[in-house]
């Protein structure tokens, strides 16, 4: 049962990410502005309508949607590497990197990610790097503080024990008998950093401190149509109901052991 339930929201997530990019090379025109065309409805030339610009919806959500993947994507990689490397050779040297390390953590962690975020976001003025630099800081953490409790779990275990016994250099034991050990933990760290950061990205473009116009995100996109939800909920519906299926999607990754 879980398996099927995994395979529904893996698939369904696959889907959501076609569709932004197929609607996208279908209809790369998210920037015109037609004023004649404001405010439409879904039609068929305009299947998720237009905004308050008379730009095209639909192109503008599925970049929207192709951004936040991106963003996120790099954001994780770049903080698990980060997170993974300190706490390394944190764990591995111990003394006084490791609790400097532990210091640093320590004070990153006792301010929300949310928090973090929107100050380096503010500081480097948004935009795409602004916005992966936030993302990259508010996320390395979490990383790094599992990566260091799963690698000294794992130093007094017997097979690390015997590997260094045996000549084995501790580094290389390391990378062979402890990493494949906690791949598992990791692997759910990010899945759990990745859905976190398409909502953290969608809030700063929603605050005005992310992605800038003209690009779009889903974010800046239910901004902007906060001012016309009585008269075009549409605008903030829809890239509203694909930011939710997209995170839920990801989420329930996890319910697969």
């Amino acid at each position: 049962m879980k398996k099927r339930i995994f395979n529904i929201h893996m698939l369904l997530f696959i889907f959501v990410f076609l569709f932004c990019l197929i609607g996208f090379v279908l209809r790369p025109d998210y920037h015109s502005i037609h004023l004649s065309e404001r405010l439409l409805s879904p039609c068929l030339k305009h299947p998720f309508g237009t905004d308050y610009l008379g730009r095209d919806l639909l192109s503008r959500v599925c970049l929207g949607g192709l951004l936040s993947f991106l963003i996120s994507s790099v954001s994780v990689l770049f903080s698990l590497f980060i997170g993974f490397v300190f706490s390394f050779f944190a764990s591995i040297k111990g003394g006084v990197i490791d609790r400097f390390l532990v210091a640093i953590i320590d004070v990153f962690q006792s301010f929300p990610g949310m928090l973090l975020a929107i100050v380096f976001a503010a500081f480097f003025k948004g935009g795409i790097g602004g916005v992966l630099l936030a993302l990259i800081v508010s996320n390395w953490v979490g990383f790094a503080r599992l990566s260091r409790g799963l690698i000294i779990s794992k130093l007094n275990e017997d097979y690390f024990v015997y590997s260094i016994a045996c000549g084995e250099s501790v580094f290389k034991a390391v990378l062979k008998h402890i990493v494949p050990n906690i791949k598992k933990p990791l692997g759910i760290q990010i899945v759990l950093s990745f859905a976190g950061a398409i909502v953290t990205e969608a809030s700063l473009s929603f605050l005005g401190i992310g992605i800038k116009p003209p690009l779009p995100s889903w974010g800046n996109i239910i901004a902007d149509g906060k001012d016309f939800i009585l008269v075009a909920p549409y605008i903030s519906v829809i890239p509203g109901l694909f930011l939710m299926v997209s995170v839920l999607c990801v989420k329930n990754f996890l319910k697969i052991d």
